[in-house]
């Protein structure tokens, strides 16, 4: 485990173009995002960017994807020159359309079938919780807490024990659903890019796989967590200076490249070539 967990920070040094287009899209998106707010003032309206932005995010994930697919092939590759490995990892962003007229579709099915799967189960989360938990605060005090820090502050100093208690349980409750859907969701790309374009199909070969090696799986999950808990508590500092905010934001985009890259070397490593019958199917 720790050659593969090297291995990808060799591979994301060396796939650091990778960041170009997953911050521009980020900019994008932020920039549509904020349009929207100042444009959106109906039910049509928000349908619309609703299906924008979950096109945008399909063509996105397609074509990046698949751009990380072929820079770890590169990197693998021994090059006599520098500049041939320079021209390769360049020519990377010409794989980019590719990747979207192959996967497009497959990223729009996965990210509505995603939003289904967390729909629903955030909604057993609820019920569960209201039946055994038991409501903590109305949906007008939580309004009016989320309206400043200060005003969450006081809310929360204004719960007793009990509420306190019930408020930690709904917290368990919540961060042990994500923990599970994350887990189980953690091969869904790359079977997706690898091996199966229909994402149901591929989700469900996922799970299987995540299961098959379900020890090293779990390692390798375990790891993601630990470096995504380091990263939530370095990015309590992004408001202390502009300068600082800046250097967590290039280190947060480094951490996502360098996570995709591991969970696909993972996959590489565990499966590909193993399953000749899992060949791609539409």
């Amino acid at each position: 485990m720790f050659k593969l967990f090297k291995e990808a920070f060799k591979t994301a040094n060396d796939c650091i173009i990778l960041a170009i287009p997953l911050v521009l899209f980020m900019w994008i998106l932020s920039f549509y995002f904020g349009f929207s707010n100042t444009v959106v003032n109906s039910p049509a309206e928000f349908i619309l960017a609703f299906i924008t932005v979950l096109f945008m995010t399909g063509a996105f994930l397609s074509g990046w994807f698949y751009m990380v697919k072929n820079a770890i092939g590169i990197s693998h590759k021994v090059f006599v020159m520098d500049a041939d490995r320079a021209k390769a990892t360049m020519n990377l962003f010409k794989d980019i359309p590719y990747g979207i007229g192959q996967y497009f579709l497959s990223f729009v099915l996965m990210s509505l079938t995603f939003l289904l799967i967390v729909s629903i189960a955030a909604m057993l989360v609820y019920l569960i919780g209201d039946m055994y938990i038991g409501n903590v605060f109305t949906p007008e005090q939580l309004s009016a807490a989320l309206s400043s820090t200060q005003d969450m502050k006081i809310f929360l100093d204004s719960l007793d024990n009990d509420q306190l208690i019930k408020l930690n349980l709904w917290n368990l409750l919540i961060m042990g659903t994500t923990t599970i859907l994350s887990f189980i969701f953690m091969l869904w790309i790359p079977e997706i890019i690898y091996k199966t374009v229909n994402p149901l199909l591929a989700l469900f070969r996922a799970i299987k796989k995540v299961f098959v090696r379900f020890k090293t799986s779990l390692v390798v999950f375990i790891y993601i967590s630990v470096l995504n808990l380091i990263m939530s508590f370095i990015g309590t500092f992004t408001l202390v200076h502009p300068l600082l905010y800046i250097l967590i934001m290039v280190l947060y985009f480094y951490f996502i490249i360098y996570v995709v890259i591991l969970l696909f070397l993972y996959y590489e490593s565990e499966f590909c070539g193993a399953e000749d019958g899992e060949d791609k199917k539409a």
